[in-house]
């Protein structure tokens, strides 16, 4: 296939079970070869709760997002753009794939300001400058990026990875952005995979209650980045081993792909 670019969301089942991290390494080392770049954004909600736990923080979350006091920022920070960040570009590396990883702070990637004063250093992006990552795809790297962003006082916010995810896509024009979940897709209120949406659909669905919680970042992020001028973007369940590369690659129609 041509050079193309993919901007993959990595987090759940996919990122957490050896099995299934080994073998989105190796889809990842094979589409390489393909002439796919990718660049990889994390989650690590379980590794932050689990740290949090440890240092007696208690977490509450407002619609879906974690209320970040200046303690528990630091915890993010430290699991998102440390451990976490880490032990995915290792993962790779183990199957020949040469990974960096950064987290949205460095070079002045992604810049934000304050969502909303209640939630505390959680971000919403205002700026996005992918220099950083256009300079690593050159040089073959696959970029692998913490979603902390900038605040305006120059200190960490604490960013929802799809949404970071989807302002890069948008950013860097990718042909496909791909969100890993641990759902076939969207579902419809019977339970059966809706196979496309498009905006109209969408604003429909969370209207009556079908699309809620944290599926609603998902799809606006696959919204947004279509409107900054990504060409694809999927909802692909990470469970089913192999199926970035049968998309990518093989072009099976998996997940729920979300039109213009």
């Amino acid at each position: 296939m041509s050079a193309s670019l993919a901007v993959i969301k990595y987090g759940g089942h996919a990122m957490d079970q050896p099995d299934l991290a080994s073998a989105f390494a190796r889809d990842l080392a094979l589409l390489h070869k393909e002439n796919v770049r990718s660049v990889l954004v994390h989650g690590g909600g379980p590794q932050i709760n689990s740290l949090l736990s440890r240092l007696g923080l208690v977490s509450h979350f407002v619609n879906g997002l974690r209320v970040t006091d200046e303690q528990t920022m630091e915890a993010v920070e430290m699991v998102l753009a440390g451990s976490v960040n880490k032990a995915v570009v290792a993962s790779l590396a183990a199957h020949g794939v040469s990974a960096c990883g950064l987290s949205g702070r460095d070079a002045g990637l992604l810049r934000a300001d304050i969502k909303d004063p209640a939630l505390g250093r959680v971000g919403t992006i205002n700026n996005v400058d992918p220099s950083v990552l256009t300079c690593l795809l050159d040089q073959g790297f696959v970029p692998v990026v913490a979603p902390i962003a900038q605040g305006p006082d120059l200190k960490a916010l604490n960013v929802n990875a799809d949404t970071a995810a989807g302002a890069l896509a948008g950013a860097l024009k990718a042909e496909y952005f791909v969100l890993i979940s641990d759902v076939p897709g969207v579902l419809s209120k019977e339970g059966k995979l809706l196979p496309s949406l498009d905006r109209q659909a969408i604003a429909t669905l969370i209207k009556t209650g079908v699309i809620t919680g944290g599926m609603i970042p998902k799809v606006e992020a696959c919204l947004f980045a279509l409107t900054q001028g990504a060409g694809k973007a999927l909802i692909l369940d990470g469970r089913s081993p192999s199926s970035l590369a049968r998309f990518l690659k093989d072009g099976e129609p998996l997940g729920t792909l979300v039109l213009p």
